[in-house]
């Protein structure tokens, strides 16, 4: 699944971008906390210096003569504090007597006043001594002290920085595994159909997802409530309708008996096709009841021995007889795992839409083989997008008359045995025409999943 259409991308995603978006915001807020708290660390620390050093200052001047030229003292200071603070001791006027090693040579300030300043990138503090006539300062770069800060900020930016790949693996999976049952529940959905409509177990789910599977599960009673009425109602209609189309094809039978001349029969003719294309409906209606019932499953049978019945049924009619052209394998038994009357109807179908659909006079090729297929050949044109005519009620763009209820019926069966079917057009090494190819599964093999085997059959 694409990461910006899956729910767990978008939530680890998401967690992310929050998570950046505080990061972001608590390291500002703490970098200037913290460099608040070392500023004033470092202010007294340098108060700290300036008093410890005032002794010694005082002690050097007032043991040495005053016309002296000022002096470094470098040795007055610890190694570390000589790395990061500077000092100079100037008398009332200003002048520097003595400066630490690495002070410039010139004052640090213009003014003597006691307190904290800041002067050409230096952070100077100033004591005053003895009566106002000696001053010490102590002054800190501000280079040095944003690289105190930016070193401590750095103490916390980076694991923080690192954890964040780290916390997005460990959302991927948390979130993963919670939403586990989301897929449990949606595979349990996919695997209903309108012959699979058993309740879902909502014992082990989530209470959200529990909801959720209830109402599948009142949606998938009433929809079974539905096509069992709609069943029974196709069914009892087709059988009704048997009886009263006999006894009018009869009537219509008689009508062209007694009619003296075609004039007076034509009526009779028209009446009697259109009551035998309602027996043929009929009859269609009644087997797509069958099928819907499961008739398929459960059952073997001989695949060259029901198919030559089935040709030899239709080649008693006159019409039929010079078109067929079967071709049986060579090992003369081939069992198959569907019933024999379910097979008998696939056969018939094909090879009547075959008959019925195919180009004018042209032969229909009805092969068997050695390990279990079948295919049903007829030439004519091209039709395209063979597969929308399992739809019940499709059909394609012929002039022939059909209840578009022969292939959906062969559709509706073969998925209930785990057999795969194919429709090519043009047929397979034609440039034209129309092929039904069947693969049946075997008569010692247990069929899997009927609509993945069919759909597959039919990609």
């Amino acid at each position: 699944m694409s990461w910006r259409f899956s729910l767990v991308g978008r939530l680890v995603a998401s967690l992310i971008l929050v998570t950046v978006a505080f990061g972001i915001v608590a390291a500002a807020t703490g970098s200037f906390t913290l460099h608040r708290e070392i500023n004033e660390a470092m202010d007294r620390s340098m108060q700290e210096a300036a008093r410890r050093l005032l002794p010694l200052v005082v002690d050097d001047l007032f043991g040495r003569e005053t016309a002296q030229s000022p002096r470094e003292l470098a040795e007055a200071v610890s190694e570390e504090e000589g790395q990061r603070l500077i000092y100079q001791v100037r008398d009332s006027q200003g002048r520097v007597v003595l400066n630490s090693h690495g002070a410039p040579a010139t004052p640090l300030t213009a003014g003597l006043m006691r307190g904290f300043s800041e002067e050409a990138g230096w952070r100077v503090y100033t004591e005053p001594a003895i009566s106002g006539t000696l001053f010490i300062q102590i002054a800190e770069s501000d280079q040095r002290r944003n690289e105190e800060t930016l070193e401590a900020a750095a103490g916390f930016l980076i694991p923080m920085i690192a954890l964040i790949p780290l916390s997005a693996i460990l959302a991927w999976l948390t979130l993963t595994r919670f939403m586990r049952p989301i897929g449990r529940l949606r595979a349990e959905i996919s695997a209903r159909d309108g012959d699979n409509l058993t309740a879902i177990d909502t014992e082990h789910l989530p209470v959200e997802l529990a909801a959720i599977a209830k109402s599948v599960n009142r949606l998938m009673r009433r929809l079974h409530m539905a096509m069992e009425a709609e069943k029974e109602f196709t069914a009892n209609a087709a059988h009704e309708l048997r009886t009263p189309i006999s006894g009018a094809l009869a009537q219509a039978e008689r009508m062209i008996a007694e009619a003296t001349d075609d004039a007076d029969k034509r009526r009779p003719r028209q009446i009697k096709a259109a009551l035998v294309s309602l027996s043929n409906l009929s009859e269609k209606l009644m087997q797509l009841a069958r099928a819907d019932a499961g008739i398929a499953a459960g059952k073997t049978a001989d695949l060259p021995a029901v198919i030559a019945l089935v040709v030899a049924d239709l080649e008693q009619h006159a019409e039929n007889r010079s078109r067929l052209s079967l071709e049986m394998p060579s090992n003369g038994t081939v069992e198959v795992a569907i019933d024999p009357d379910a097979l008998a109807i696939v056969a018939r179908n094909l090879i009547e839409n075959a008959l019925r659909h195919g180009a004018e006079g042209r032969t229909v090729v009805i092969r068997v083989d050695d390990s279990g297929g079948m295919s049903v050949i007829n030439e004519g044109p091209v039709v395209p997008a063979p597969d929308k005519l399992l739809r019940r009620f499709e059909r394609g763009a012929t002039p022939a008359d059909g209840s578009g209820l022969g292939l959906a019926i062969v559709g509706k069966i073969l998925q209930q045995t785990g057999a795969t079917l194919r429709l090519n057009s043009p047929a397979s090494d034609r440039k034209d025409g129309f092929e039904a190819a069947i693969r049946f599964a075997s008569a010692t093999a247990t069929p899997g999943n009927t609509r993945d085997g069919f759909a597959s059959g039919i990609a």
